[in-house]
């Protein structure tokens, strides 16, 4: 499955939040500039944008703000992954230099915050306080899930349920806010808010899930393997081998120099197949929930979306 085709009806809209990116970070400050040329401002795959392009198309809630919208998401979405990349003390992300190995901390919290500003500024500029409220309600349930996940680091007997807690907030919640502005921009489809919510958040677990995965078993994804358990982050993955596993004490198994052992057990107890079970859990939901649009351009690329981020590997 290939992004490019899945984009393919909304790319003008996609054309104009580039465009839109492209002069995001104007600014006469010299360090800004410099910022700039490290972190792909109006680069990336835009899946929050193609979401939120193709649920309005589907819905059919065109509007001339949705290019604005969804420059300020990938602003916010810029902002929190150079925030991350402080926290994890991360050299690269999918294979480029991060903004704090190039710069330092004090200059990427900085940059960070540069670009939330920025997005508040520019959903704030939309003639309707909806949608810069659903942002804020997002961005303080990520901040919730981060500081859930960094009390739970390196906490191999986390639960199920708490995993499920920390991504819900940290990761599927912007995935939720996007659904839910598709359907605010309808004034009058209000009263449907709520499933969008559902289907955004279904939609992030499964994006979370796979990003799991493929911090396991992809060698595509431009880092490398087992990253996210080097840094205490405790996955679906591995709470499925701790919870099945007849190797007593796994966690005492693993050995980040010696991975190989950790690799030959998620293989030898089917745990990506576990996991991809999950995932059909949130799959279908999704799925049901797009059955309620018209047959068009935009649900067929939704559907082939959902194929897309349960299938990815990088």
């Amino acid at each position: 499955m290939i992004l490019e085709d899945i984009q393919t009806p909304v790319k003008k809209m996609l054309n104009s939040t580039t465009e839109i990116l492209a002069s995001a970070m104007e600014s006469n400050i010299n360090l800004i500039d410099q910022i700039k040329s490290i972190i792909p401002v109006s680069k990336g795959k835009k899946i929050r944008s193609t979401l939120l392009f193709l649920l309005s198309g589907a819905n059919n809630n065109f509007s001339s703000d949705l290019p604005v919208i969804a420059s300020s998401i990938e602003l916010f979405h810029l902002s929190s992954l150079i925030h991350d990349d402080i926290l994890d003390n991360a050299e690269q992300r999918r294979g480029e230099k991060t903004l704090n190995s190039a710069m330092g901390n004090l200059i990427s919290v900085l940059g960070g915050d540069f670009l939330f500003v920025h997005s508040l500024d520019l959903m704030n500029g939309i003639n309707d306080r909806r949608f810069i409220d659903i942002l804020l309600s997002s961005t303080r349930e990520m901040v919730e899930g981060q500081l859930q996940e960094i009390e739970n680091n390196f906490n191999y007997d986390v639960t199920l349920k708490t995993y499920l807690e920390i991504i819900s907030k940290k990761t599927s919640s912007l995935f939720g806010a996007i659904s839910r502005m598709s359907a605010v921009i309808n004034k009058e489809q209000i009263d449907t808010e709520n499933e969008f919510l559902e289907f955004g958040i279904n939609f992030g677990n499964i994006f979370q899930i796979s990003d799991d995965l493929i911090d396991i078993f992809s060698t595509n994804s431009g880092k490398d393997r087992f990253r996210d358990l080097q840094e205490g982050k405790i996955t679906l993955p591995f709470i499925l081998l701790q919870d099945i596993s007849e190797e007593k004490n796994v966690k005492e198994k693993f050995s980040f120099e010696h991975t190989g052992k950790l690799l030959e057990l998620f293989y030898k107890y089917d745990i990506k197949e576990k996991s991809l079970n999950k995932i059909d859990e949130y799959y279908i939901k999704c799925f049901k929930f797009l059955e309620r649009f018209p047959e068009s351009v935009y649900k067929e690329s939704l559907v082939k979306m959902l194929d897309f981020i349960r299938f990815r590997e990088y």
